[in-house]
């Protein structure tokens, strides 16, 4: 590991939620990979994406870990005064999982043994809906500029609920298996490990992975402010360089127990995601039910067409109104950056900024959509 990039700021905070997919800032802090990249880097815990997002634009945070469509949220100006933001790199794809209550389960026509599964808890839930059109529904998600606010709304959306047939309310991460086991929601979309926390907890069961929705899809990016990117364009690449490094060390943390074992220690601290009093243990830190990946060439891309498709999603839920093929998505996706930052570490990276969603790719590597579905764009 050498040096790369002469930062023009050395001493940073930047912000992460308690989710098994910070990994790679963690890592990257814990390994020493910042360090070698001359940076001193401060990881700082926050509750929930609101916190992250207003703390990077007021510059309280030199960058943070994101739910990917946050940096185009902010950029749009949905949710809170536009600041416009950008990313270069994704951290994650897959770890969300669809959860619903014990109790709820009980009043569904569904067999235990077809789960997880999105075919036949979103057709169970909606014959349910169905036969009890009265019948008020409570589900929760961390944000609603989330994947896991589209994804969720996708499970519904194929297999006929409505928006209006049940209502979405936002919670924080950390407080979903609580707001489950109170009987303050029906069910959530969430990131690891709140979901397996909730099934072994005995609260709730996983209805469906969203890798099972929405396959290889991009879900933590790190972002920062387009005036960080401007001002510090060595320390930004710096950053990168550092996180990447990161995601390749994760790259098999399933399959390696030693690094299983390894991260586990890191993530039970009490400043990470203080897991050490919880019922999750090393051997169950990755739910094989609930895919989640950290590196490769097409997974680290930051891809425009990704983008596209969030911005659909926006208009299907009324959320904002505008062309697929905005401006600002030159702006917020920066795949010409992650290119370069790949290059210097002698990793590959696609060639091209856009992609046909939904065909899978030529080598498996591209994305897939649960009802078959293709999304794609003239760039």
């Amino acid at each position: 590991m050498t040096r790369l990039y002469q930062a023009e700021l050395q001493t940073l905070t930047l912000g992460f939620v308690p989710l098994l997919d910070a990994a790679p800032l963690i890592v990257a802090k814990e390994l020493g990979l910042f360090a070698v990249q001359g940076l001193n880097v401060t990881l700082q815990r926050e509750a929930s994406w609101a916190s992250i997002r207003d703390k990077v634009a007021f510059g309280v945070l030199d960058g943070a870990q994101m739910i990917a469509p946050l940096p185009l949220a902010s950029s749009l100006g949905l949710g809170a005064a536009a600041v416009p933001m950008t990313t270069a790199l994704v951290l994650s794809s897959g770890g969300n999982a669809i959860t619903l209550s014990q109790r709820l389960l009980q009043q569904l026509d569904l067999d235990p043994a077809l789960l997880p599964c999105p075919l036949a808890s979103g057709k169970a839930l909606q014959q349910y809906l169905q036969q009890s059109p009265q019948q008020s529904l409570r589900l929760a998600t961390v944000s609603p500029y989330s994947c896991h606010h589209y994804q969720l709304h996708y499970w519904l959306s194929t297999a006929g609920i409505g928006p209006r047939q049940v209502e979405v309310i936002g919670v924080a991460p950390a407080a979903m298996t609580a707001q489950l086991a109170s009987d303050a929601i029906d069910g959530f979309c969430v990131g690891e490990p709140w979901s397996s926390l909730a099934q072994l907890s005995g609260h709730g069961s996983i209805v469906t992975s969203c890798d099972q929705l929405w396959h290889n899809w991009q879900e933590k990016v790190f972002a920062v402010s387009q005036q960080f990117a401007d001002n510090q364009p060595q320390c930004y690449q710096a950053l990168l360089t550092a996180l990447l490094q990161a995601c390749h060390w994760l790259q098999d943390v399933q399959s390696n127990s030693d690094k299983t074992t390894q991260l586990w220690h890191w993530l039970v601290q009490p400043q990470y995601l203080a897991l050490a009093d919880s019922s999750l243990t090393s051997s169950r830190l990755f739910n094989p039910v609930i895919p989640q990946a950290f590196f490769g060439a097409a997974l680290n891309m930051p891809w425009r067409s990704q983008g596209a498709f969030i911005l659909q999603q926006m208009r299907n839920l009324q959320q904002w109104q505008g062309p697929l093929n905005h401006p600002l998505l030159q702006q917020v996706y920066r795949p010409d950056l992650y290119r370069q930052v790949a290059a210097n570490l002698g990793f590959s990276a696609p060639a091209a900024d856009w992609r046909l969603e939904g065909d899978g790719g030529l080598n498996g590597d591209g994305s897939r959509f649960s009802d078959g579905m293709l999304f794609g764009m003239q760039q």
